[in-house]
């Protein structure tokens, strides 16, 4: 019996999804952490394995979706719904609940990371700025050889 039509089966692809998201969860939680801690290698070591499972995710979602097709459903929540109302299988539902819960709270931490981000960003343009006005009024704060060089004081105000 193809998957569509065996609650078990599909029981079995809701774990494994589950699962899934389960593991992009944590990853984003060990990105929120790096963020706030000021860890950009961290972050560095992340980013493939957020893609990795993003990917793995997306392609859970795909199959449970061709699932539905095959069911006679729409791959959407309301195909999902009519499915689950059809198969009247409470773990399923449940799974199913699950899974939408586990989607909202990727979304609240992707935007408190994206958050997170935006106050680096803008803590990091500030000091350029700084840097920047700093430079281009006193000539320059490093040599080529990248040493510091002191400002250059201008005429004190007593002088002619």
């Amino acid at each position: 019996m193809p998957p569509a039509n065996d609650p078990s089966a599909l029981l079995a692809r809701l774990k494994q999804e589950g699962a899934a998201w389960q593991a992009l969860l944590q990853t984003l939680q060990d990105e929120e952490q790096a963020l706030i801690a000021g860890d950009a290698d961290r972050l560095t070591l992340l980013n493939p394995v957020k893609l990795t499972q993003l990917q793995n995710v997306n392609d859970h979602a795909q199959n449970r979706h061709a699932d539905l097709l095959a069911a006679g459903h729409t791959p959407d929540p309301a195909g999902m719904g009519a499915w689950l109302a059809q198969h009247k299988h409470p773990e399923l539902l449940a799974r199913w609940q699950r899974l939408n819960a586990m989607e909202r709270e990727a979304q609240a931490l992707n935007q408190r990371i994206g958050a997170l981000i935006d106050m680096r960003l803008t803590a990091t343009r500030q000091a350029l700025n700084v840097l920047i006005h700093s430079a281009t009024r006193q000539g320059g704060l490093y040599d080529q050889e990248g040493l510091a060089v002191a400002a250059h004081k201008g005429k004190p105000l007593t002088a002619a």
